[in-house]
């Protein structure tokens, strides 16, 4: 397949700030992992060398403290390069368009970079190297990533593209104590989930609800309300827009109603980092967002409400079960890469049980290997209290993505990112969507045709 050029905007990020955790657990020192794969012959690419490439992040500042480990059992040199994640997401495109093989392992937004990255023929596929026993341990267990890790990293013709990093998880958190005062059951339907947030809501000491306002970052809150209604943002040929359904319009009007009445001053400015903050301080009752922002309310020198923080998947309704909503971080190979075999071994070896298991507990990484949440060693190696493993391996098991699965992602999360905040300020839900949808129609078909 040729490669494709695409314009700067296609590819600068739209992330959901997968990558970007700001907190770090602080942990003794621990002994590397054991070594993946029995009698398997890690030395076979002895002497090589590899470049891999990789965003700021914590699981990934954990890695890199690994590199000589896997460099010990191999024999392979690695260079490893650090990048900051909007600076990655501009050099990529940059090398792979130029096919150039200056780097042979990169960490890709499979929810960003999944469908460009795939018409241009940038992945290397991986199917030959999982199904090769000589290039792959025989305890590997790729199906042990379950729905979550492997639906991002799959193409519709079963070729595998990458292998699962750390998942980006829409759930639920909230205040099990305010619950219980008001005698609420946890919350597992968007009614329930409403109703608790005017039941808790109770300013300034609590504010019922906090939700991303800021435009563009608004587009996977109103997703996963969708989702939770029982809708989508396409339907299952993905080749037609949802947004004006009955469940979107209902989703952005609880939305704009939740933004509006029960959040605390400013909030329409909000990213998560903001929600995050507000909901350590203990003014929050009620915060659908990603699980893995959660990490901070269990610090006792950073957080008033440890101990105090209930954790589930996101609400669902008569339609829809609980669920996570699912974005992925990834590491693929370079199909102009030289070393395409060492860049393997060195992908098997990142995605191991033994090294994920570390990366998931040191680097607060939600890996998706479901055999790692029903070992007893895991939750007593986590941080986190078993409430958050438990929540988080539930949402594991009925993912849905939280991102529409269209080509120009960025441009939908500023179209209707605008439309969401129009509505929060007391415009029509449905004129405002059916405005959106005008807007990146035709946008939305000639991705469909590229």
């Amino acid at each position: 397949m040729m490669s494709k050029t695409f314009s700067r905007r296609q590819v600068l990020g739209s992330g959901t700030g997968l990558v970007a955790a700001p907190f770090v657990i602080t942990r003794p020192a621990q002994a590397a992992p054991a070594a993946p794969g029995g009698n398997f012959d890690w030395m076979q690419q002895k002497g090589k060398q590899i470049v891999v490439t990789a965003p700021l992040a914590t699981y990934y500042s954990i890695l890199q403290k690994m590199i000589p480990d896997f460099e010990k059992l191999t024999g392979i040199e690695v260079e490893y390069q650090v990048v900051p994640e909007q600076q990655i997401r501009q050099k990529l495109p940059i090398e792979l368009n130029g096919k150039s093989p200056a780097i042979d392992v990169f960490a890709s937004s499979m929810h960003v970079e999944k469908l460009l990255f795939s018409a241009a023929g940038w992945y290397e596929p991986l199917n030959k190297y999982l199904e090769n026993p000589n290039l792959t341990p025989p305890d590997y267990n790729y199906k042990d990533f379950g729905p979550a890790g492997t639906y991002w990293g799959e193409k519709k013709d079963g070729t595998i593209v990458s292998i699962s990093m750390g998942v980006g998880l829409g759930a639920y958190m909230y205040r099990a104590d305010l619950y219980a005062q008001k005698g609420l059951k946890p919350t597992t339907t968007m009614d329930e989930l409403v109703a608790a947030v005017k039941a808790l809501h109770n300013p300034p000491t609590v504010y019922g609800y906090v939700g991303r306002g800021l435009k563009n970052a608004n587009i996977p809150v109103w997703g996963c309300f969708t989702i939770g209604l029982g809708g989508n943002y396409l339907d299952d040929s993905k080749t037609h827009l949802l947004a004006t359904s009955p469940e979107a319009v209902e989703a952005a009007r609880i939305y704009a109603d939740l933004m509006r009445n029960y959040g605390p001053p400013g909030s329409i400015g909000f990213n998560w980092m903001e929600g995050q903050g507000a909901f350590t301080q203990g003014i929050i009752a009620c915060w659908p967002d990603s699980i893995q922002f959660a990490a901070p309310f269990e610090d006792p020198t950073k957080s008033k409400v440890k101990g105090k923080v209930g954790y589930a998947p996101h609400p669902g309704s008569s339609k829809r079960m609980p669920f996570g909503g699912t974005a992925m971080d990834a590491m693929a190979i370079n199909p102009f890469g030289k070393n395409k075999e060492a860049a393997w071994l060195f992908t098997a070896w990142v995605s191991s049980r033994p090294v994920m298991f570390r990366l998931m507990t040191e680097g607060v990484m939600i890996g998706t290997r479901t055999s790692i949440y029903k070992d007893p060693e895991f939750v007593k190696a986590h941080n986190m209290p078993k409430a958050w493993i438990d929540a988080v391996a539930e949402a594991l098991g009925n993912p849905v993505p939280e991102l529409p699965e269209v080509r120009d992602v960025s441009q939908y999360r500023d179209i209707y990112g605008v439309a969401l905040a129009n509505i929060v300020a007391g415009a029509d839900a449905r004129t405002e969507l059916e405005k959106a949808t005008r807007e990146f129609e035709p946008i939305f078909q000639k991705g469909l045709r590229m």
